[in-house]
């Protein structure tokens, strides 16, 4: 599923040894389970739950039926303004415990394995890109986690893919509650006006944003939102998991 052998770029190829390495020194435990021997096991794999065909084109949403528009309801009342929007997996089961590891346990080490197979979704996709950041987060957020679990996520991807990694073209300028709890509607306006960006950085360029799980989308259209308003020319979205 995670198509190494296409992972080539020596940036990656070093980034990768030197989570391995790790993984001698400090034998790893399984984030989907906490078995040892592994960052990611075998048995968790099997128990993904994989976002299928046929999806929204637009959102990524997975649809009922085939759908000839290919496009959910929402998205025609409400597009996002992302030009289209791709998860890897369902939010459940090991993949919503390896996440709750990489974002509040301070288990950093799974970023790398997790990239993994967003990294064969992109190559499945045709967008062109200029450049890659993720979702950020607040000061107060930042202190207080002491990293950023999406940064984590696109980092090995650039690696690996060869894009421009900057994680400083956006800039989360308002600390938001969190998201889980939140209407759709809740969520929009709790996170709108939340990010900001500078047209010197991304005028004209189509910027794909990565971020661990998506629910409704808002986060994501407000993240869009900003770099459209700099001056973008398209963007595009990434997230491992998807709240269904």
């Amino acid at each position: 599923m995670f198509k190494p052998e296409k992972m080539n770029r020596p940036a990656y190829r070093l980034y990768r040894w030197a989570w391995s390495s790790l993984d001698w020194l400090f034998p790893p435990k399984c984030g989907g389970c906490g078995v040892n021997g592994s960052r990611w096991c075998v048995e968790c794999q099997r128990k993904v739950n994989l976002i299928q065909t046929p999806i929204c084109q637009r959102c990524g949403l997975p649809l009922p039926f085939q759908n000839s528009s290919q496009v959910c309801q929402d998205c025609r009342a409400h597009p996002l303004r992302v030009e289209a929007l791709r998860s890897w997996a369902v939010f459940a089961g090991p993949i919503r415990n390896a996440l709750h590891r990489l974002k509040y346990k301070g288990d950093i080490a799974m970023g790398e394995i997790l990239a993994r197979p967003l990294i064969s979704l992109l190559q499945e996709q045709s967008w062109n890109i200029d450049l890659i950041t993720p979702v950020p987060l607040s000061i107060a957020r930042r202190s207080e986690r002491g990293y950023n679990q999406a940064s984590l996520l696109s980092t090995p991807i650039a690696f690996a893919l060869g894009f421009d990694h900057r994680p400083d073209v956006l800039a989360k300028i308002k600390h938001t509650r969190s998201q889980v709890g939140l209407s759709y509607e809740q969520r929009r306006i709790n996170v709108a006006g939340s990010f900001s960006s500078s047209a010197k950085d991304v005028a004209g360029k189509n910027i794909l944003v990565v971020d661990d799980v998506t629910t409704s989308g808002a986060t994501l259209d407000a993240c869009a939102g900003a770099l459209t308003q700099a001056g973008a020319q398209a963007v595009y979205a990434i997230t491992l998991a998807r709240a269904i």
